[in-house]
């Protein structure tokens, strides 16, 4: 994803990144790029096994204020994102990519 800055919110001071490829990836080179405070949560293979990535993700979104969610409509993980910001009443932005 190139165009990344057309989705954040006015005077993002912060990106937050699950270091995963694709999006994630995109978040990090484009806070770096920017001068925007970069924080990544990365998955804890050795603590949590290979629920690692579900609590990395409840982790970015009991940290994050807003969270931008780019779901392919199929993604188990990003659906998983998106529920659980729901539950937890933290705001999520869907933008269903192809």
């Amino acid at each position: 994803m190139t165009d990344l800055g057309r989705y954040l919110p006015e005077n993002t001071t912060e990106i937050v990144s699950g270091g995963a490829r694709g999006v994630d990836t995109s978040a990090r080179e484009y806070a770096l790029s920017h001068g925007i405070k970069l924080t990544e949560f990365l998955p804890e293979y050795t603590r949590f096994g290979r629920s690692a990535p579900l609590k990395r993700n409840i982790t970015i979104i009991e940290y994050a204020d807003i969270v931008l969610a780019f779901w392919d409509g199929k993604s188990r993980g990003t659906k998983f994102v998106i529920d659980n910001c729901r539950r937890l009443g933290v705001e999520v932005r869907i933008y269903i990519m192809n």
